[in-house]
């Protein structure tokens, strides 16, 4: 309060409209979401956009978040010209290939800041929380003999027989042991599973792989894999698993995946003493909870390997999508009279458990502001002790 009792108004900060509408349109938001995120009216972002109106430094954070830039972006005197976009190889099916909703893009950028936050934080410290690479490499291989290479060198032969009927506990062990050979695996929320199923970020340090958190547990098994292949080639990928997409890398990181988790003699072998229907969904879910995938990928080996054909699959293909809609209302029916999932157990499945650790550790050592902490972790400085305590708890959700 002022002199008098009277409220002291906000300092307002003369930042260029141009820098601004920039920040926007490289976030790919219109002028109606945007307002929304930031908290404002759609016809006050266009005042800011025009120079009638200077926003304040709360209302400049809160654009900066909505953008996926730091609050120094916006101060700038000029758009960044040079700036080189960043986009991924697009292996999505023809109609969405460049089409990005600002969710996805948001969840694009976020993985590229955790991955350059990662590579400052070792420049500075000259160590992250985070094992040294160790990739899998599967150049120069047949798929059937690259999925052979993820299984050794994941250990699938050390999983105990139970894990493969249980996909959430599955996820989580294949989630873990990929996080231990140096990659960051993170969810992604707010995507529909039609425009993306998962993408990858290919670099030295960190490599990312980001899974559609909207997905069922077997689909992100499977998705987990399919990245990693990618990966597996030196690649990045926007993936969204179609069987629509004519890109041969995108078929190959399919049976690469397939291949990893149905192997083809064992599975030839089940398939026959099942005397499994290929137009059958119940029969296809028993073959595949064999091998902890979901029936639509099992029908799919099942074409690769010459045992079943398309026109099966375009048969089932409603109920492929019948059996996911099933699933999330099952997960919604779960829920009822129960507490929602812990947001900082939403927090850590989401950034990943290396990326929080390698974070918190750099704030201990005085590489990292508070301020700088917290929003890389998208959380108030408040909450941070919680999630400490939740990245040491052996408790994931999947």
């Amino acid at each position: 309060m002022g002199k008098g009792g009277t409220a002291l108004k906000p300092r307002r900060f003369a930042v260029s409209p141009d820098v601004l509408i920039w920040a926007r349109q490289s976030a790919r938001l219109s002028s109606a979401e945007a307002a929304r995120r930031i908290g404002v009216s759609e016809p006050r972002v266009g005042q800011w956009e025009s120079g009638e109106v200077e926003p304040t430094i709360n209302q400049l954070r809160h654009a900066a978040e909505a953008y996926s830039r730091p609050l120094a972006a916006l101060f700038l005197p000029a758009p960044l010209k040079e700036e080189a976009v960043f986009d991924l190889p697009d292996f999505r099916r023809p109609e969405a290939e460049g089409e990005e909703s600002a969710p996805l893009r948001r969840a694009i950028l976020r993985a590229k800041n955790q991955q350059e936050a990662l590579q400052d934080i070792q420049d500075e410290l000259g160590d992250v929380a985070i094992p040294s690479l160790s990739i899998i490499d599967i150049n120069r291989m047949d798929a059937e003999h690259a999925g052979q290479q993820l299984r050794e060198d994941l250990g699938f032969v050390d999983l105990p027989p139970r894990i493969w009927s249980q996909p959430e506990e599955l996820l989580r062990e294949l989630v873990r042991r990929v996080e231990d050979r140096g990659y960051l695996v993170i969810q992604v929320q707010r995507v529909p599973i039609s425009e993306m199923r998962g993408f990858s970020i290919a670099a030295e340090l960190a490599p990312v792989i980001a899974i559609n958190g909207a997905d069922w547990p077997r689909g992100k098994v499977f998705t987990l894999l399919h990245e990693l292949a990618h990966l597996g080639l030196r690649h990045s990928g926007l993936c969204d698993l179609s069987r629509q997409s004519s890109v041969a890398e995108e078929r190959f990181c399919d049976q690469v995946a397939a291949a990893a988790l149905m192997p083809s003699r064992s599975f030839r072998s089940v398939a026959k003493t099942l005397a499994i229907d290929p137009t059958s969904y119940n029969d296809l879910r028993v073959l595949s909870d064999r091998f902890g995938s979901s029936a639509e990928a099992g029908l799919i080996r099942m074409i690769h390997l010459g045992l079943a054909t398309w026109d099966d699959y375009s048969l089932l293909r409603g109920e492929f999508r019948s059996a996911y809609d099933r699933h999330k209302q099952d997960e919604k029916d779960a829920r009822v009279g129960k507490d929602a999932p812990i947001y900082y157990q939403l927090k850590v499945r989401d950034l990943g458990r290396p990326f929080i650790a390698s974070m918190i550790r750099a704030h201990n050592e005085g590489a990292l502001s508070s301020r700088d902490t917290a929003r890389l972790l998208d959380v108030s400085y408040d909450k941070i002790p919680k999630l400490i305590e939740r990245v040491a708890s052996a408790e994931v959700l999947a």
